[in-house]
């Protein structure tokens, strides 16, 4: 396996990364940046999001996972990440995977979970990413509803009054608040070819989401998966491999 552990985007800044190289000769022309969730769910993921960069990159696919700020093995500390900076965060990343893929056409941004939403999130406003592919796997649809989950969540398995941390991460102020005012449904850009993934039953605001990128030209496959929800358990949480043998196959058909 053609694995690159590395930092980038800085000194001060340093975010920690591992490229997946495809073997020598089966290149595509389109790479994945893949966005990692938040919290205990990135612990319960972590595993899911690096299976499908090692199968990505035997199918050819160039792909780059990466500690966010403030997470994982990057530079700041866990109180200090909020999505305005990982939003930066997704825009190195991006810049990254092309310094080490430069017969890269176009790149697809894709993530589980609130990685999946940073992927959408970062292609809107005016300093917007242009991407080829989106991946949006169990995306969080509205952060206020997020935010709800989370502290009930924290109150279930601990109980006490609203927590400053969550499931033993912290959950300062500065991130809720930023993290309610998230609405994917009021989306403006959006790539060309989009797959979205959903665990378990499906919900309505999902569905919303699929209408909504489609209104805005994007052609949508929404697949709903049977299985269980595996973010909230990071020691009994499995590797879904046949849902990630059928994002190396989207990805191969569509970018």
């Amino acid at each position: 396996m053609n694995l690159h552990p590395h930092y980038f985007g800085g000194n001060e800044a340093a975010l920690f990364g591992c490229y997946h190289a495809p073997p020598p000769g089966k290149t595509a022309r389109h790479g994945v940046v893949l966005c990692h969730p938040l919290g205990h769910e990135y612990m319960a993921c972590y595993r899911t999001i690096r299976q499908t960069a090692v199968r990505l990159a035997q199918a050819g696919v160039p792909s780059l996972r990466f500690d966010f700020y403030g997470s994982g093995d990057s530079a700041g500390e866990a109180s200090e990440g909020v999505p305005s900076r990982w939003l930066l965060d997704v825009r190195a990343a991006s810049d990254q995977l092309q310094q080490k893929e430069q017969r890269t056409a176009g790149i697809t941004f894709g993530g589980l979970r609130f990685g999946a939403t940073l992927a959408l999130l970062a292609l809107q406003g005016s300093r917007r990413l242009d991407a080829h592919g989106l991946i949006l796997w169990d995306p969080i649809v509205r952060g206020a509803a997020y935010v709800d989950e989370l502290v009930a969540l924290q109150h279930e398995r601990f109980g006490g009054a609203d927590a400053d941390e969550i499931l033993g991460f912290p959950f300062v102020a500065g991130l809720r608040d930023e993290l309610t005012q998230i609405n994917l449904l009021k989306t403006e850009h959006t790539a060309r070819q989009v797959l979205i993934i959903e665990t378990g039953q499906a919900k309505s605001e999902t569905q919303q989401l699929a209408e909504r990128l489609t209104s805005l030209g994007a052609t949508v496959e929404h697949r709903v998966v049977a299985g269980p929800a595996i973010w909230h358990e990071p020691n009994k949480a499995s590797v879904p491999a046949t849902v990630i043998q059928s994002v190396v196959t989207w990805v191969r058909s569509n970018v």
